[in-house]
């Protein structure tokens, strides 16, 4: 083996194709795309989906599609051993909510992803019942890798500090943002227009933003909100719902874009907002935050982890409380204001500098060329 040309081996629970594709899924198709780029060899072993070919290739990044939403994990896990196992330098276990357990039966250099806790979620997505148990049990499955080396954000950081990981053990790492594709624009829209770009996931918090809408309006009529992204079916038609109960259809336009979809469109509408709102109960890393402070908007976002890392309160956006009061108030604010906006606007653009991909793939690779070499 060349140390400068590493077969790394992935595993994650959906691939940059996949209709639920999320933000971790576009940080996994970043950084491989670079490391595939740079010469290295990148092997995705990956779930599948309706329409999805079990063999594939994106963007020289070699996919491979097993089972489904849980079947993935033990047809990866047969797969790897019967056909994978001892042809790649290291593993790398994406942990989306289950892990892949690659602690308890990959001998060779390995390595996780963490990209958050979904205990910290669970609660607004699951039956009670069920969101105790797995609270119960997440804590417990990750502390089995207390002996592997984890990439993570700093948020993320001290939840695994606190259930065990060794802080040697624990490479924090930030996401980036392609500059030449997030960047200021023509002049923002005529009306003020605020935009929610994610998942339509219930602890994204997208209906507590909605119903800040209606008191924003009554102050300020004009104002329009921008809906991007799908995820859940019920959720999707509870926000609708909710849409139509508050008499808002003239005011919030839902925009039904994947993560591959209409890059163009979303980006237009990034750049011409005022101003973004993330309402989330929890981040590992707020990605689209940092995108859209490269296209020059700031951004109004819950004080949760993963967020107050990359909203600087009051320099490049703001940070309230999770509710529906502090949401409008803020909104109107940053509406009402053009100093202020211009202000947090110019400032974004400076502080999403800071961030970039290429930046992000090198530091996990040259941790991943370390192990390696120590192993051999």
């Amino acid at each position: 083996m060349q140390m400068n040309n590493l077969r790394i081996l992935l595993f994650n629970w959906r691939c940059p194709k996949h209709p639920e594709a999320g933000g971790a899924e576009k940080a996994t198709y970043e950084i491989s795309k670079r490391w595939v780029g740079w010469g290295h060899e990148v092997h995705l072993v990956t779930g599948c989906f309706p329409g999805g070919r079990i063999n594939d290739c994106i963007d020289g990044i070699k996919i491979t599609r097993l089972g489904g939403k849980y079947s993935v994990y033990p047809r990866t896990f047969l797969h790897y051993l019967f056909t994978l196992r001892g042809k790649y330098d290291i593993v790398i276990d994406e942990i989306n909510t289950i892990p892949y357990f690659t602690n308890l039966y990959v001998k060779q250099p390995h390595v996780a992803i963490v990209h958050q806790l979904a205990a910290n979620v669970l609660s607004e997505e699951l039956p009670a019942s069920q969101a105790k148990v797995l609270a119960f049990l997440e804590p417990r499955a990750l502390r089995g890798y207390n002996k592997t080396h984890i990439f993570t954000s700093e948020s993320t950081k001290t939840d695994l500090l606190r259930i065990g990981i060794p802080p040697e053990n624990i490479h924090v790492i930030n996401y980036g943002v392609n500059h030449n594709i997030y960047k200021p624009g023509c002049a923002k829209s005529s009306y003020p227009h605020v935009f929610y770009l994610g998942r339509l996931k219930k602890f994204k918090g997208v209906h507590l933003l909605i119903q800040a809408m209606a008191q924003v309006v009554k102050e300020i009529p004009e104002a329009k909100l921008s809906i991007i992204g799908d995820g859940d079916v019920d959720y999707e038609t509870e926000l609708k719902l909710l849409v139509t109960k508050l008499q808002l259809s003239e005011v919030v336009v839902f925009h039904k874009l994947g993560f591959r979809d209409s890059l163009e469109e979303k980006t237009r509408i990034m750049q011409n907002a005022w101003v973004s709102v993330f309402p989330s109960a929890r981040e590992g890393f707020g990605l689209v935050v940092v995108e859209a402070n490269a296209c020059g908007t700031p951004t109004i976002a819950t004080n949760v982890p993963g967020l107050r890392e990359t909203v600087r309160n009051n320099e490049t956006g703001i940070l309230v409380d999770r509710n529906v009061d502090a949401l409008a108030v803020a909104i109107k604010r940053v509406l009402n204001d053009n100093q202020l906006r211009e202000r947090l606007s110019r400032q974004a653009v400076e502080w999403s500098v800071m961030f970039d991909w290429n930046r992000t793939a090198l530091e996990m690779m040259n941790v991943m060329k370390k192990i390696v070499a120590e192993a051999n």
